[in-house]
């Protein structure tokens, strides 16, 4: 399976927001303005983005070429500080589980997905979950 640069996003988002939904709480999309979030009351959150990187020709036909994708989706995870850090293990795993070792429809395969723990963020505690991504376009 192949996928466009636009398909690909649509694909990791999809699969971020699988593993998200269930925990019912707020979660802020690239340009998708949401006037609830960051939240005023001492609930957890979280923010996606992805950055594509390097790729390059992986192979060729005689009508078609096909180029890798890859790059790196982050998930800042935010919680109310005091027990904080605690839950946001609890919410940064559920999501490294979503993602690690899953593949998308379209073949958006995701690697070496870590937790790793960032400065906090005003009243919130904070933990990241990144995810490398590779995928394939043919063209």
């Amino acid at each position: 399976m192949t996928a466009t640069f636009e398909q690909g996003r649509a694909d990791i988002f999809a699969r971020v927001k699988a593993a998200w939904d269930p925990t019912g709480y707020g979660m802020a999309w690239p340009d998708v303005p949401d006037d609830t979030l960051p939240p005023t009351s001492q609930v957890p959150w979280a923010r996606t983005s992805l950055r594509h990187a390097d790729g390059g020709q992986r192979g060729f036909g005689p009508d078609k070429r096909r180029y890798e994708r890859t790059g790196v989706l982050t998930i800042q995870v935010f919680a109310p500080k005091g027990d904080g850090l605690s839950r946001c293990y609890q919410l940064a795993k559920i999501l490294a589980d979503g993602l690690e070792g899953q593949a998308t429809p379209r073949g958006v395969w995701f690697r070496n997905v870590r937790v790793r723990e960032a400065a906090d963020s005003g009243n919130f505690s904070q933990v990241n979950v990144l995810a490398d991504f590779t995928y394939d376009e043919v063209k």
